[in-house]
Formats: structure tokens, sequence, C-alpha cells
């Protein structure tokens, strides 16, 4: 198949483009420096001049690709009657709310399966449930060429989490301007009783319509014309954030009291007392070094997710790194709590189980492997891109 790929400089380009030239197809890297998702007249004649310089060659492209879904990548499609396909890893993804997810020529994979379920529940037809994957023997082969040559800074005998925190910015619901202390304090105790409560979607029980109502008269959102997302979903994003974000700070600093801990974050309020704290990594090269060389690495999943495995998830054990995380139910679908990796339920928990794995090596690393050969054998980028291209030639009968 001929792909047409719009890159926007995600960080899974390069494994994408290796697999889709590893199975076959014939990948061309479309570049442009987009001022909108949505609406750029400029990008969208870009596209079609390269659409058309492909026909006038005969040599046609089966269908445009992006990671995310870009609704402006959806509308020339629609103009062109060429199928679009994207796939999506990020969650939240706002575009997901855009009415051009309804567009016939679309051919959308998600790596969360509720996210498909609502899409799906739209009417919305050509949506399909994908994993997101990791390039195994990319990563095997750095770290076998690096061998004991590996920076310090990404060697760790205790506990690392490589994440944002989500603490520079300023709290939206707290800071509106006139919004009663009453409403305050109710969503300050929503965030932590929802804190306490893993796998349960506690959150989404108590934010009735009521609280909505009474907070709609302070809140107020822009949003594009063609986006149809509630308030109620914004605002629930915006408190998941918030969740995250204390759940990630609260971890951190108190696995920080008991082991060694080491942070990998951009955010700049990060001094956290007893953990020693590094700026950004790059995803492709010394991410998977320190995963490989770090004895626990930490997943604490964004709250927005709820029922996907997150990319870190996969990052870390396809590294053969130990993948301490809370609960995700897909990865129970395919793995083994403490045979493939542990999950933790609370805070305490995790710093129960990092204390014990800390002291018990050879199972620590047992339980790595094992998590490193199901990583290679389900979520290789070769397998998961090979379920998409299968999905493709059935649907567009390539």
């Amino acid at each position: 198949m001929r792909i047409l790929y719009y890159t926007w400089d995600e960080i899974i380009k390069n494994d994408v483009v290796m697999a889709f030239d590893k199975t076959g197809h014939d990948v061309t890297l479309l570049t442009y420096n987009i001022k909108s998702y949505v609406k750029d007249v400029g990008f969208l004649e870009n596209v079609e001049k390269e659409l058309k310089r492909a026909k006038d060659v005969d040599k046609p492209y089966d269908f445009i690709f992006s990671c995310n879904f870009l609704p402006v990548l959806s509308k020339v499609a629609l103009r062109n009657r060429i199928p679009y396909v994207s796939w999506t890893y990020d969650s939240p993804c706002m575009t997901m709310y855009s009415e051009m997810i309804f567009n016939p020529y679309n051919y959308m994979f998600h790596f969360d399966c509720s996210e498909v379920e609502r899409i799906r529940n739209l009417g919305v037809e050509h949506i399909y449930h994908l994993p997101l994957a990791v390039n195994t023997d990319r990563i095997g082969k750095l770290i076998n060429d690096a061998k004991a040559d590996v920076d310090s800074r990404l060697v760790n005998s205790g506990v690392e989490f490589m994440g944002n925190l989500y603490n520079n910015e300023v709290d939206f619901l707290q800071s509106l301007p006139g919004l009663p202390d009453y409403e305050k304090g109710y969503i300050e105790g929503i965030e932590l009783a929802q804190l306490t409560m893993q796998g349960c979607e506690l959150l989404e029980e108590m934010f009735d319509e009521r609280l909505m109502e009474r907070l709609g008269k302070y809140a107020h959102f822009s949003r594009e014309e063609e986006f149809f997302i509630k308030d109620r979903d914004l605002i629930l994003n915006i408190i998941k954030k918030n969740i995250s974000s204390r759940e990630r700070i609260s971890i951190v600093r108190e696995v920080g009291k008991r082991l060694p801990m080491t942070l990998y974050t951009q955010s700049s309020k990060s001094n956290i007392p007893g953990v020693s704290v590094y700026g950004y990594i790059d995803y492709e090269h010394d991410m998977p070094l320190m995963f490989a060389n770090s004895a626990i690495n930490l997943n604490i999943t964004l709250r927005n997710i709820r029922t996907g495995i997150p990319l870190r998830a996969l990052d870390i054990m396809g590294a053969g790194g130990f993948l301490l995380t809370n609960y995700c139910p897909e990865l129970s679908e395919f793995m083994v709590d403490g045979e493939d990796f542990v999950a933790y339920s609370d805070v305490n928990d995790c710093c129960e189980k990092a204390s014990y794995y800390l002291r018990h090596e050879d199972e620590r690393r047992r339980i790595a492997q094992n998590g490193r050969e199901k990583t290679a054998k389900y979520f290789n980028y070769d397998v998961q891109i090979g379920k998409m291209t299968d999905v493709l030639r059935k649907e567009l009968a390539l």
C-alpha cells in the first residue's frame, strides 16, 4: 500500500514508519508547520498538492495517515474521497469530539477500548480498538550496544518515575471568579475521594447535573464550532488532570521518604525532599536505557485514560524494565499481575511493593524478563501495524 503520512513530529513517528516499511508498504512523510488541526487552508492545499502529484505520476496513495485524529486531514480526505487512517495514542484527545469523526472516509484506531465504545455509540462505524506498541527490536539492539557504557543519570538502583507532575498550571476551577467556597470544597472532596479509588469511576457518579448547573454559572469555555464536547466533559477532564497531579506528587513524595527515588520530569515545580530530580530525557535513546537500568519503574496512569494501556507502561516493559503500575484493565487482558508486571492499589501498597521487590532482585528480574517477552509478542509495532493493515485490506479491499 502507498501511504501519505502526515507527521507533527510525534515521538512514535520513526517506529511507525519503520513498521510500515518492514511490512512492505511505501510511505511518504509529509511535514508542515500546521496552524490549526481544525482549519488551515495552507495545510489543506499542501496535502492536496501532494495527492495530485502522486496521481499525475500514476502512483496514487491508498490512504492518508496520521498519529492522533486530525479534523483538517479528515476534511482533505472527504474533499478528495480518499481514506484517512488515524491511530490515536493521547487521552484525552479533544479532536475526537469534532463533527468530522462522522466522515465516512475515516478509519480511526484508538488505544483505549472505552473511548472506542463511546465513539461507536455515537454512530461512527469505522472505529477500531488497537493498543499501542513498542519497537522491541530497535530497543533491544540499543540496550545491547550500550552495555555498561550508560550515562550515570540513567542508572537507578532504587525507584524511578518519568512523567509530568502537571503542577505548573493554575487550578482552573479553584480560581474561577466568584465560585462559592461550598462548590470549591465539594470539588476538593470529590478529588480526594477519587484519589483513594483505583479502577473505579467514582468521579463521574458524584459529578451530577445539579453540580454542573451550579458550576455553569461561573465556568465558561470557548470551543471550535464543529466540536460537540459538553461543558461537563471539559470540567471532568480538568478535574481528572488535577487528581493525576495530586496522585503523582503524593506517590513520588511517599516513595522518596522510604526508598531511593529518582524523578525525570519537565515540571518546574519538582523540588520534592529526598527525591533526585532530572529534566527531559530523549524518548528514542535515553529513555529505554533508563528503564533497562532502573531497578523499579513506576507507571502512574493519567486518570483521563479509563481502560487503555498507557504507552509508558509498554515502553518500560519493552525495554526489559520492571514495571510497578496502578491497575490498568486492558493490561490484565494480556498479562498477569505478579508474573509479568506488578500492580499497586494505593500509595502505601506502592511503597510496600517497591520495598519488597528492591530486596528480591531475582524475582524482580524474572518478572521484568516475562514482561519484555510478552510485550514483544503482543505489542511489537510489527504486530500492531499488521493488525491495522489487515483491517484496512478488508474494509478497503486493498
